[in-house]
């Protein structure tokens, strides 16, 4: 049974590396196969709208608001895109049923961008040519990256849940808005939890050395540093498939507590070898870790004592969260997790922005999306700062057998 665990991780992990990385190591999946038939039924693909068959008779272009959304409906990873989708479509059945947007209907024209970034660009200048008041997605950041430009050209409002640092530190594109914590707060909030919260004196901290994990460890070092608390670092690649000198170095070092910032095969493979090599403190991992498209990789007990920072859980019992729950498994029979949240978000946003611009007109709606002011979602409450960035918190989550189960949210930057 554990030679069949170690290579069903070992297979996702081929799976997860032709993905782009730095964008919360969201790429990995438990069984796939069933999911990718589902997105594509789900959505229909190349080139048309993805409403839900019961609205396609509302449709009229002129009667419409036109939304496009880039989600990774084929590639390594179908039910993050299928989650994407869906979760943008529940926001648009809701807003309709009640109404509509100035007394339009939303539409959503869906493009797959096969989760890699030549397709991503293929799937933005799909939905620019549709005349459409905004994009939603990309979500993985070299794809966001990719595409940002051609957007920005073509003023288009972008709204994703890429969280790498450089979609705001390297390009100014006033574009261009991120709705999901970017990883500067989430990697912040993790050394805040483990010292402030568990008490750890000397941590260590376990690290991809690509973009994704070499961004997070900068932040992680200089608060560590700022604060005085000792650590240890140890990195990996992306493809490793061992861990145990990195993982020895850390338990030899007498750490008394680990963060781990990587990808998500990586952190499954990760999470067996800390178990086996008996490095028994608590381990605060990224927000890939309370999907359970990661989890569901992992035995329950290689997660024992482990603590993740993310966006969204299913087990948060605040009013919004438990309707959206509810909701969301009432109309597809799933449990919603970070993608079908994120998105769901992005549609209400865009909502609430037409509403006080009066307009689906770029300029005006751009800056009504610049005007948000904490508009609550299933993630948190949106407002963007100077840099565009709608969202300054994030939760703290326990695995619990297996499932990340809510402990507290903590807003990290003003």
């Amino acid at each position: 049974m554990e030679k069949k665990r170690y290579l069903s991780i070992t297979l996702a992990m081929c799976l997860v590396f032709s993905i782009l990385s730095g964008c919360g190591g969201q790429a990995a999946q438990s069984p796939q196969t069933q999911a990718a038939g589902d997105a594509k039924e789900e959505s229909r693909q190349d080139g048309t709208a993805g409403e839900s068959p019961e609205d396609t008779a509302n449709q009229a272009s002129g009667d419409t608001i036109l939304i496009g959304v880039s989600g990774s409906i084929t590639g390594a990873a179908p039910i993050n895109g299928l989650r994407t989708k869906q979760g943008a479509q529940m926001a648009a059945d809701e807003i309709n049923a009640a109404g509509g947007v100035l007394g339009r209907q939303i539409e959503l024209f869906v493009a797959d961008d096969g989760g890699a970034q030549d397709t991503a660009i293929n799937a933005a200048n799909l939905i620019i040519s549709q005349d459409v008041a905004a994009q939603v997605g990309p979500n993985l950041s070299g794809m966001a990256l990719a595409v940002e430009g051609l957007l920005s050209q073509a003023r288009v409002p972008m709204l994703t849940g890429a969280t790498s640092p450089k979609l705001v530190t390297t390009i100014d594109n006033p574009y261009l808005f991120r709705i999901r914590a970017a990883d500067t707060v989430q990697a912040k909030l993790a050394a805040t939890y483990a010292t402030q919260n568990l008490g750890c004196k000397k941590l260590g901290l376990f690290t991809n050395s690509n973009d994704y994990g070499s961004g997070a460890l900068n932040v992680i070092q200089e608060y560590l540093d700022g604060i005085g608390t000792e650590y240890v670092a140890e990195a990996h690649n992306t493809g490793d498939t061992d861990m145990t000198s990195q993982i020895l170095k850390l338990k030899d070092a007498g750490v008394d507590g680990v963060i781990i910032w990587t990808d998500d095969a990586e952190t499954a493979l990760a999470a067996r070898q800390f178990h086996d090599l008996g490095l028994d403190v608590p381990i605060i991992g990224s927000p890939s870790i309370s999907t359970p498209q990661v989890s569901g990789l992992c035995q329950p007990q290689w997660l024992d004592n482990w603590y993740c920072v993310t966006d969204f859980t299913a087990s948060n019992t605040s009013d919004h969260v438990t309707r959206f729950v509810k909701d969301f498994e009432a109309k597809y029979n799933e449990t919603p997790e970070l993608y079908a949240a994120t998105y769901y978000g992005s549609i209400y946003i865009l909502k609430d922005a037409i509403e006080r611009a009066g307009t689906t007109e770029s300029d005006a709606l751009l800056k009504a999306l610049n005007e948000t002011d904490n508009l609550q979602g299933v993630v948190g409450k949106y407002k963007p700062n100077s840099m565009r960035e709608m969202v300054h918190e994030g939760i703290i989550c326990k695995l619990e057998d297996g499932t990340a189960v809510y402990l507290d949210s903590i807003t990290v930057e003003d």
